[in-house]
């Protein structure tokens, strides 16, 4: 008899397994080599898009400074520059208007609204992204007081959405099949993988256009996502690293082109001389932005609330006509205030050099640094060739003052501020070298300072693409310096730090007040400004400014997705609704059997609104045997060929186990509403089974029952990936069970298109017939939307008569 060896048996199971590792450590690698492709391709799509777009901004910001300079040093009117500004506008707003509506604005709140959930149509389109990327450079080039910083999160996310349209990347996120999983849990993963995607870029875009990776990654996660995993911060800080890598790289390889009157970064960062002495003082500026911040947001959602409501003039033309009368206002106000202003002469820092000095890159010769010098070779060689003040030199891309309608060694201060460009302004006023310690009086400051404020918000609701980060950052850094002239100057106090740094803790204060953010305020700030050590001061400053603007005002954010109805499911509910339970907010639940009548599920279909309506499948006792979604029910049956027009197929038995979920999620009905938030959030669940306390179904919660606002029809994300899937086998499966076929597909509605989006996407259609000569036959598409829907979902995010989420 012959024993058998163990150790044999037990080394072979010991090789398997080694191997089944290894093979599984293969197969996570090349999943992993994947994602880290596709992070990389869309960080350097990003850095690249945001550098060319950065470069033609810069351009224009020059090239209309230059114009301006030229007119007032040859004696001519000044004024003449509004001819080419003013139409530009105006075009602007038509383009936006007629072609892609939803690239007015910021767009950050539909942004969180996607990341929440929501399907907003045409939001990251390839016409929608042009029109906007273009249209905000355009609005800074025209001299509008606004920014390119929230747009940038839009470009981000529709690069991000365009590279996966690419087959060749969009396979790099597609769920492999398995047969144990339903169709519509694979179609829901990969949604959510692409949701992730579109998070990633957005964070690279704002992280191109801050040149702040670590801040990008902490804007995405603390207020756009709702959403948010490890994998997500690992892969979307590859990703900012990547896009703000390769934006730097061809930021320092171009030549000739004046960044530095746009980009917010301190090429000679001067560490912080803070003391504790300091602490009160920034302490009341941070209260005092605080307010600043809940009167500029008040300003802008007031424009924004008046245009949004208003019953008449809501032509495209005359909202045209509006672009065109605001930016009569906003270009000439400036042009008229510089005027009143005398001339300054300039610091002694600006001509005190030695010419011998400037054969290195020294002190003396980063005094006179044109900012188009990018080398220490051109710098050398503009200031030694032009020693006359090259620091406010010609006015041909030397702006770190504006000469504007003085004589040589003189500025205007108050065209420095208007005329430079918002970002370079900014950067004047972060300043805390000796050399611009004085550039601005307090009376500059304080005339600049509410004029801007209203201009600024004078340009909500606008049908122009614009951001507000800088117009807070500029209100911020003005008000600090001021703040900072008057306690130092005015009352005296010694001691104290550089203006600058007042400047730069006013506008931390004033951005967090605005967007309630705080550590990425903070990172994005002392990433811009290259000083680590001002982090604590600028961290007690966000966090007394966030209280205060709490104290007095609702964020900007939050009521923009209201204005806007825009659906949004927060991660706790209202306090007068904290006590309240699962039966008070649920819908009555229409149980069907585990096989039902093809009638009996037509009628209810035809009752029940598919887009949120999910039907609990019961058994002869009513006990719960699984939960059928309205659109799959609806899909399959259409999929199935079941037409009803006799008697025979009206009786038709449907088994439902084919096609219903087995595992549906359920409550009890006196589950605390406190809880079901963050459990439909978190979890991602559409459909929410609620049960008495024998277990028997009684009512069911669908996500949009959280979030529907004024009543509106709303249906989310998913089911619009519901509404795409294919149902062609499950339909075979039904009619293999019922042995039963029919040829005549059952229809029904799916809701209504959004009106502005159908009248975009219609002048799409024409512009492009007009350009492209069709062919001799060729005819419009219907006007009914329902005609025009084809089972595409789109959203209505005004007016509350349609919102989608």
């Amino acid at each position: 008899m012959t024993v058998p060896d163990d150790s044999s048996s037990e080394n072979e199971d010991r090789g398997h397994g080694h191997k089944g590792h290894i093979q599984q450590s293969m197969e996570t690698f090349k999943e992993g080599m994947k994602r880290a492709i596709l992070v990389v391709v869309i960080g350097l799509v990003i850095g690249a898009v945001e550098f060319g777009t950065t470069s033609i901004l810069a351009e224009m910001i020059v090239a209309k400074f230059s114009i301006v300079q030229e007119l007032v040093e040859a004696d001519q009117s000044q004024w003449k520059v509004l001819l080419v500004i003013l139409p530009c506008a105006a075009l602007i707003a038509a383009v936006v208007l007629y072609l892609a509506p939803i690239a007015a604005g910021s767009s950050l709140p539909e942004i969180k609204g996607f990341l929440n959930g929501a399907h907003v149509p045409g939001l990251f389109g390839i016409v929608t992204t042009f029109i906007k990327t273009f249209g905000v450079i355009g609005v800074i080039g025209c001299g509008f007081p606004v920014g390119r910083e929230g747009p940038m999160v839009q470009l981000g996310c529709a690069l991000a959405n365009i590279i996966l349209r690419i087959p060749i990347f969009g396979n790099m996120i597609r769920v492999q099949h398995d047969p144990r999983k339903r169709k519509d849990q694979e179609a829901i993963e990969e949604m959510h993988e692409r949701t992730l995607i579109v998070t990633i870029g957005g964070a690279a875009g704002i992280a191109a256009a801050f040149r702040s990776p670590i801040g990008g990654v902490m804007y995405m996660m603390e207020d756009m996502a709702s959403f948010w995993q490890h994998e997500t911060t690992v892969r979307a800080f590859g990703c900012t690293t990547v896009a703000t890598l390769i934006f730097s790289i061809l930021l320092n390889a171009s030549h000739g082109i004046n960044y530095h009157a746009l980009v917010i970064f301190d090429d000679d960062p001067v560490h912080t001389d803070w003391k504790v002495f300091d602490i009160p003082f920034f302490a009341i500026l941070a209260l005092i932005c605080g307010l600043l911040s809940v009167a500029y947001s008040e300003i802008l959602f007031y424009f924004q609330r008046i245009r949004k409501h208003r019953k008449r003039w809501t032509s495209p033309k005359f909202k045209v006509l509006e672009v065109f009368l605001c930016a009569c206002l906003i270009c000439s106000v400036p042009l008229y205030i510089a005027n009143g202003f005398p001339c300054v002469h300039l610091p002694s820092e600006h001509y005190s050099c030695d010419p011998k000095d400037c054969n290195v890159c020294n002190g003396c010769c980063k005094s006179f640094l044109t900012l188009d010098s990018a080398t220490c070779e051109a710098c050398v060689h503009d200031t030694c060739d032009s020693h006359d003040g090259g620091a406010h030199g010609d006015g041909h891309g030397s702006m770190s003052v504006v000469r504007f309608d003085c004589q040589k060694d003189y500025y205007n201060e108050m065209a420095t501020l208007w005329l430079m460009g918002e970002e370079g302004a900014i950067k004047q006023l972060y300043s805390r070298q000796g050399l611009t310690s004085s550039l601005f009086s307090q009376k500059t400051l304080v005339v600049f300072l509410p004029i801007y404020m209203f201009l600024s918000g004078l340009c909500g609701g606008l049908s122009i693409p614009f951001g507000t980060f800088v117009p807070n950052l500029f209100i911020g850094a003005a008000f600090g310096r001021l703040f900072a002239l008057f306690i130092q100057d005015t009352l005296g106090v010694t001691g104290l730090s550089a203006y600058g740094t007042y400047s730069l803790i006013g506008a931390a204060s004033v951005l967090g007040g605005y967007t309630r953010m705080t550590v990425t305020v903070a990172v994005m700030i002392a990433e811009a400004s290259g000083d680590a050590s001002i982090m604590v001061p600028l961290m007690l400053s966000i966090v007394l400014a966030r209280w205060i603007a709490n104290f007095f005002s609702e964020c900007y954010d939050e009521k923009m997705l209201e204005l806007r109805h825009i659906p949004f499911l927060h991660d706790f509910c209202s306090d007068d609704k904290a006590h309240d339970t699962a039966s008070t907010v649920m819908q009555k639940a229409t149980t069907v059997k585990s096989e039902e009548s093809f009638s009996s599920l037509k009628k209810l279909l035809e009752e029940r609104n598919a887009h949120y309506a999910a039907f609990p499948v019961v058994d002869d006792k009513g006990a719960l045997l699984g939960l059928v979604p309205g659109l799959v029910l609806q899909k399959t049956l259409r999929e199935a060929g079941f037409s009803g027009d006799n008697d025979a197929e009206a009786a038709l038995k449907i088994p439902m186990d084919t096609i219903m979920d087995p595992a549906p999620y359920t409550v009890r009905s006196n589950f605390p509403l406190s809880r079901i938030f963050p459990l439909i959030k978190k979890l991602h669940i559409e459909h929410l089974v609620v049960t008495d306390m024998a277990g028997l179904p009684v009512g069911i919660i669908p996500r949009t029952n959280l979030v529907a606002a004024d009543g509106g029809h709303v249906s989310t994300l998913h089911n619009k990936v519901m509404n795409k899937l294919d149902y062609n086998s499950s339909g075979m499966t039904l009619r293999l069970a019922t042995v039963k076929k029919s040829s005549n597909p059952v229809m029904y509605e799916t809701g209504e298109l959004y009106d502005d989006e159908i009248a975009a996407k219609r002048n799409i259609r024409k512009l492009s017939s007009w350009i492209m000569k069709p062919e001799k036959g060729y005819q419009e598409r219907a006007k009914d939307p329902k005609a025009n829907a084809a089972g595409l979902e789109l959203t209505n995010i005004g007016e509350g008569k349609q919102a989608t989420i």
